[in-house]
């Protein structure tokens, strides 16, 4: 777990990740990244509480959430690591024992997940969406088995419903891909797993994904801009380092690109919108426009409706 800020919601988060129902042993390692609110003394409180189960570790200077997330990993000691931001929170007390379950069972999948809610704001807390969990008209096809084409799926591979094995981990953690810094995370770890490894899929509610002020995706459009940009600099990373590979999805830079068109537009940054129309006008002719608009459109339609999750709960 990594913490920054998150004073608010951490005692739900870390009291989710303690109620587990498991039959092995299981331990929290939190990072706290030197917060401007109470989330030092909510995560210490909780280590004192919790001698045996949890790890605190933070430092005297903010080291920021790249290097917050790795010396978390590397602190990890675990033969399967799962994630759960401060601000989110585990909400079936089954997970970890179901999908360390699956991963057990198949040699072949390095990473298993599972479905989500969102939890927004609202005039008197936080709204829910119980009923409308993320995977509910998902394909099957777009859950689990070889996902390397749909890696950026923003409803699939969500950080607070995975779990890792270590082995794996420690491979990507070692590979060129993860030695730059992008403004995210979570998609160059799934493509890197989703290249080499099949997933697993826990058909149930895992986790509650709070949609909270100051995340990248949140922090207003120039913020969102520079996020685009990063994503658009690692699609090109990424196109070499799986120049091998025949399925790399050329629709996720299609869709960075024209995400960054129109967010600069609305800033009225005619060179952001200039570069935008450059990048693809660069990587993209009439034919594979198209089919790139195809392959974004394709995943974005809903086809039909998934098997229902299981209880959110765990009910």
């Amino acid at each position: 777990m990594v913490v920054y800020n998150h004073g608010p919601y951490l005692a739900e988060a870390i009291e989710s990740v303690m109620s587990q129902k498991c039959d092995f042993d299981y331990e929290l390692v939190i990072g706290e990244d030197v917060s401007s609110d109470n989330s030092r003394e909510i995560v210490l409180g909780f280590q004192r509480r919790y001698p045996d189960r949890i790890r605190v570790v933070c430092s005297r200077r903010n080291v920021g959430a790249a290097a917050n997330h790795y010396r978390v990993y590397v602190l990890s000691r675990g033969e399967f690591v799962a994630h759960c931001e401060g601000d989110d929170y585990w909400c079936n007390p089954c997970r970890l024992s179901g999908q360390v379950a699956l991963l057990r069972a198949d040699a072949g999948a390095a990473v298993v997940h599972g479905d989500w809610v969102r939890a927004k704001p609202d005039a008197t807390g936080w709204d829910v969406q119980w009923n409308r969990p993320a995977h509910r008209h998902v394909p099957r096809r777009f859950l689990e088995g070889d996902l390397f084409p749909f890696f950026y799926f923003p409803k699939i591979l969500r950080n607070c419903t995975v779990v890792q094995r270590r082995s794996a981990l420690e491979e990507f953690h070692h590979s060129s891909l993860a030695m730059k810094r992008y403004r995210f995370g979570d998609t160059v770890a799934a493509a890197y797993f989703t290249s080499r490894w099949r997933v697993a899929y826990w058909p149930a509610v895992a986790a509650v994904y709070r949609e909270s002020a100051g995340s990248a995706l949140r922090s207003g459009r120039s913020s969102f801009a520079l996020f685009l940009r990063s994503a658009l600099e690692f699609d090109t990373d990424a196109r070499a380092f799986f120049r091998s590979r025949q399925d790399y999805p050329l629709s996720y830079r299609w869709e960075c690109a024209l995400g960054l068109l129109a967010c600069t537009l609305r800033l009225r940054d005619w060179r952001g919108a200039r570069d935008a129309l450059v990048d693809l006008a660069r990587h993209y002719g009439p034919i594979s426009f198209v089919g790139a608009m195809i392959g974004a459109l394709r995943l974005r339609w809903p086809v039909h409706r998934s098997p229902r999750s299981l209880a959110a709960k765990g009910d």
